[in-house]
């Protein structure tokens, strides 16, 4: 996200992301002309990844969300299915989206892991769904990726950095995609308490087992009823 912040005459730039916001030093619109024209041309007539548009978006007409592209697949997106609030953190975003090439409906869960590119931590979710695979309630892993930039950088906020202050040491996030195959529908789409019940016994049935091998510290199971929660914390027990 980008603002400017204006005072007397007076600019600033700031800009955000998940690992928090950086202000440039204040410049005069009167006496730094050019920096003042610089700055605008770059927003109104920029590259869209110059500026911090997604690669993997395609946009269409209006500005609406169409297409994400995960390795070589393109996927059309049907809905948002989840979107969390505020800026700092994950920011997680789950699509349900149709698979270009052959029809196939998956969830697609976007978002921003701690850690940076090459920390092993960053995968961890995967390494937990791929060894949780056969366990009853678990999404099935389709696909996933680290998003790699233009620049065949991987997405990091720390690329956004020219400077790297020491408040914002351990905070760097990866993007990653993970492509994953439907469970059930959404718990908000129940019509009936029943619809409700069977699915919280399903849960805590998958729960069950997993947890003979892996303790969580924030859950997740989902059943054909529906689904909650995330693996994105998930350890091995017997790693403890």
């Amino acid at each position: 996200m980008l603002s400017i912040f204006n005072k007397c005459r007076e600019l600033r730039v700031h800009t955000y992301d998940h690992s928090g916001s950086t202000i440039s030093p204040h410049f005069h619109i009167k006496s730094q002309k050019d920096l003042f024209l610089y700055i605008f041309l770059a927003i109104v007539f920029g590259k869209d990844d110059c500026i911090g548009f997604d690669q993997t978006m395609i946009i269409w007409e209006l500005k609406l969300l169409r297409k994400i592209q995960v390795n070589d697949n393109k996927y059309d997106i049907l809905k948002v299915i989840f979107s969390s609030t505020g800026l700092i953190g994950r920011g997680t975003i789950c699509y349900q989206a149709r698979r270009a090439s052959d029809g196939l409906e998956f969830i697609i869960k976007d978002h921003w892991v701690l850690g940076n590119v090459d920390d092993v931590d960053v995968l961890n979710e995967i390494i937990m769904m791929e060894a949780m695979k056969d366990i009853p309630g678990v999404p099935k892993l389709e696909e996933y990726c680290k998003v790699v930039l233009l620049s065949s950088e991987v997405d990091n906020t720390q690329n956004y950095r020219y400077l790297q202050s020491a408040s914002l040491e351990g905070t760097w996030r990866t993007h990653v995609h993970l492509v994953m195959k439907p469970q059930g529908r959404c718990l908000q789409e129940f019509q009936s308490r029943k619809e409700f019940v069977r699915a919280i016994h399903d849960i805590v049935i998958s729960k069950h087992l997993s947890q003979h091998d892996y303790i969580f510290t924030d859950s997740f199971s989902s059943s054909k009823e529906g689904g909650a929660g995330t693996t994105d914390f998930a350890l091995r027990l017997r790693s403890l």
